[in-house]
């Protein structure tokens, strides 16, 4: 899924009030002025009952430019309220979403999107309290629940896969009989990667590093000696930018990646001692503003990375489930074509 510019659409950070969405509403603007005219006719009311009671002659000349003052002061008020609204009484961002027109702020990059109230690295990646599950004790589920979020972290979050592009240490993670799969897949290109994550030459991470935001879940296995731990999940990657005013909403910079693996760790006689250990069993995965044509090389990149089209993408843009684990993994691919 790609989401990038809104199409013809320009900001002027310098002119932010009149492009304000209250203020470019028609309906809103009318039922303003309204307001200020209702509220100037009912003040003349009041002006000429005064002047009946007091006697004093009405100025008719003089009114007409206290009526302009009256409006102009109300829309003026409203303007300036909506314009300096403290950056506190914003909404929060909702968690399946990103808006289409939103600031970019490079010290802020998460801002406006559902990742801006995610953990920073793996802390975002919650597992519940060991507890026995089958046969496996309680111990062997701690250890089991760390081993996964090893795995993770060395995909998505080591910089040495990132943008050192080596996958040796992942690798090392999985049991022998697994491990020299997943270096040959690896080493295939293009397409993205089923393990790991690398980001394209010529892009860099901004400092606010990646952030998460998933659950793992145990269960027993289909053979004796096997524990099956669920991961759900999603990661952010906020992208530097040498020209943040240019951009029209922070999904130009942040690209998402969705996750859902299951992961086996098997041990026991039932098993050779070369499949003892960490098993990768299946992954689905989807990505939210990504650059297209480092994606069909394997590599990730920002949606900036796009050219400008003229007209919209079609298909599901902005699915739930680009951000949220509880919902499904996303199908649509916006690269496709």
């Amino acid at each position: 899924m790609i989401r990038g510019r809104p199409w013809g659409a320009h900001v002027d950070e310098d002119n932010l009030l009149e492009s304000h969405p209250d203020l470019m509403d028609p309906e809103w603007r009318k039922h303003a002025q309204t307001d200020a005219w209702l509220g100037a006719k009912k003040d003349r009311k009041q002006f000429r009952k005064q002047q009946k009671r007091t006697g004093r002659k009405r100025r008719g000349r003089w009114w007409g430019l206290a009526a302009f003052l009256a409006i102009l002061a109300v829309t003026t008020t409203v303007v300036v309220v909506l314009s300096h609204r403290p950056a506190q009484d914003a909404a929060p961002p909702n968690p399946t979403s990103v808006p289409e027109v939103a600031a970019v702020d490079l010290a802020r990059p998460y801002a406006h999107t559902p990742a801006d109230v995610w953990p920073k690295g793996l802390d975002g990646i919650a597992s519940p309290a060991a507890a026995a599950v089958g046969a496996f004790k309680a111990d062997a589920v701690a250890a089991a629940y760390t081993k996964v979020k090893q795995a993770i972290s060395a995909a998505h979050l080591d910089p040495a896969v990132l943008t050192g592009h080596d996958g040796k240490a992942y690798a090392a993670l999985f049991a022998p009989d697994d491990r020299d799969q997943i270096l040959s897949e690896l080493a295939q290109k293009p397409g993205f990667a089923a393990y790991v994550t690398e980001i394209a030459d010529g892009y860099h991470l901004l400092d606010a590093g990646p952030r998460t935001f998933g659950t793992l879940t145990a269960r027993a296995g289909a053979k004796p000696g096997e524990l099956v731990v669920e991961a759900k999940y999603a990661v952010a990657y906020a992208f530097d930018h040498a020209h943040p005013r240019e951009l029209m909403s922070p999904a130009e910079i942040v690209t998402f990646e969705r996750l859902d693996e299951t992961y086996v760790l098997r041990s026991g006689s039932g098993f050779a001692k070369t499949s003892h250990g960490l098993w990768l069993d299946n992954t689905s995965s989807a990505y939210s503003s990504v650059g297209c044509a480092a994606a069909k090389e394997g590599y990730l990149a920002p949606g900036y990375a796009n050219p400008r089209s003229l007209t919209p993408p079609t298909g599901d843009r902005d699915a739930p489930g680009y951000y949220d684990p509880k919902y499904p993994v996303p199908t649509l691919d916006g690269c496709r074509g």
